[in-house]
């Protein structure tokens, strides 16, 4: 009974906690969390316009691609540009078919151990609510 009366909570409190989850500062590597089900994705972008996708437990931690996917589009106006998902030790590293505009979507749909994720949705530029506009310029190879 206990579970089920937290499968409640946790249900109708999960748009709450979705805006709650993310956008006042950076993930554990340094890009923009959401919260697309029970568990958060967290995006890291390139300058060749690459994405990093890494799918985080709860707690922010312990990325995997165990029994995991990422299917990752640009998407601005009516044109969707698909990108190309590899598996890059924890997290998935996802190239674009082709450019896309600066003022895109970024969509992930994400599987993190057989848990699946509604559509995350960061909108460009990365930005964290704290912040006017986050660059980045970072790079962590």
């Amino acid at each position: 009974m206990n579970f089920i009366r937290h499968l409640i909570l946790t249900l109708t409190l999960a748009p709450t906690l979705a805006s709650a989850h993310g956008g006042d500062k950076p993930g554990p590597h340094g890009g923009k969390i959401e919260m697309p089900g029970a568990f958060h994705t967290e995006l890291v972008l390139d300058k060749d316009q690459s994405a990093h996708v890494y799918l985080l437990d709860m707690n922010f931690q312990n990325s995997t691609t165990k029994d995991s996917s990422a299917k990752v589009f640009a998407r601005a106006k009516k044109v969707q540009i698909p990108f190309n998902c590899t598996v890059m030790q924890d997290h998935f590293h996802c190239v674009p078919t082709k450019k896309y505009s600066q003022d895109s979507e970024i969509v992930i749909k994400a599987v993190r151990e057989k848990a699946v994720g509604n559509d995350a949705v960061y909108k460009l530029p990365l930005k964290f609510e704290n912040q006017t506009e986050n660059k980045s310029e970072h790079s962590h190879h």
